[in-house]
């Protein structure tokens, strides 16, 4: 799984890479004015946006007080590279674009996946991972589908403002009637092993965490886009600092760390 979810986004990082750099090359000109990576060295912190707990990409340990997961390693050698301190702020999934936007946060790393609607609002960097998304029913249910159309004669639960929100959506499902949508995993989680729903649409790797809390298992899995760390589009200093710290990553083996300390 780690070698092929490297390969697949090293070929995937090159390529857009290659696309950016060859047919937009004024995207990574310095803007004009006091540009965000200057604000960001004078403030001394780059600040960053994530929703969690989304484990294994991102969680608060509150036992250590620390935050921990994949995004948060990878966001903290971007803050390395600045040569600033690294601040996670927690916000709500499908507020995380509109607080970028803002100027809220700098940075999203949140296991976001690129979508077209999504670069509509915002930059994205080169992609860093690209993992299954999968339906998921309590161990000793016995439930199964073959189609995810077939989720619609469940109750099924996700995470707002996520693709798995979208997704299910699309199918028609009415929130509240046979789509239970939750604002945190946790609170997905728990109503799942609660009964509250039958089935939950999660990343893969998510049940990989969960699965140490509650029973639960995989019985049906969709191919999805890759993930990104994101920025807005009139910063194209940060984008170049983002892009360079995940293609020297996989050039060095630190994402090869990454992958084995995170997915196994």
């Amino acid at each position: 799984m780690k070698r092929e979810m490297a390969i697949i986004g090293m070929v995937v990082c090159i390529a857009i890479g290659f696309v950016i750099g060859w047919f937009i090359p004024g995207l990574f000109a310095p803007a004009p004015g006091k540009s965000l990576v200057k604000q960001i060295k004078a403030r001394g912190e780059l600040i960053v946006g994530t929703d969690a707990p989304w484990p294994p990409f991102e969680l608060y340990n509150t036992t250590t007080e620390q935050w921990e997961g994949f995004d948060v390693e990878l966001s903290q050698m971007v803050a390395d590279e600045l040569g600033v301190d690294l601040v996670m702020t927690n916000i709500a999934f499908d507020d995380l674009i509109g607080a970028c936007k803002a100027g809220t946060i700098d940075m999203i790393a949140a296991a976001m996946m690129v979508r077209p609607s999504r670069a509509e609002e915002l930059a994205h960097s080169v992609t860093y991972i690209r993992v299954n998304e999968v339906i998921i029913s309590k161990g000793t249910s016995s439930i199964t589908i073959s189609e995810l159309d077939d989720v619609a004669d469940y109750k099924v639960g996700c995470q707002s403002g996520t693709t798995q929100h979208d997704a299910l959506l699309d199918l028609g499902m009415t929130e509240g009637v046979d789509l239970f949508v939750y604002p945190k995993a946790d609170t997905l989680m728990a109503s799942l092993d609660a009964g509250t729903i039958q089935l939950a649409f999660v990343d893969e790797p998510v049940v990989w965490s969960w699965s140490k809390v509650y029973n639960i298992k995989i019985i049906f899995t969709v191919p999805a886009e890759p993930m990104a760390l994101w920025c807005r589009w009139d910063e194209p200093e940060l984008m170049t600092v983002i892009n360079t710290v995940i293609l020297t990553a996989y050039r060095d083996g630190s994402m090869d760390e990454l992958y084995e300390k995170w997915f196994g």
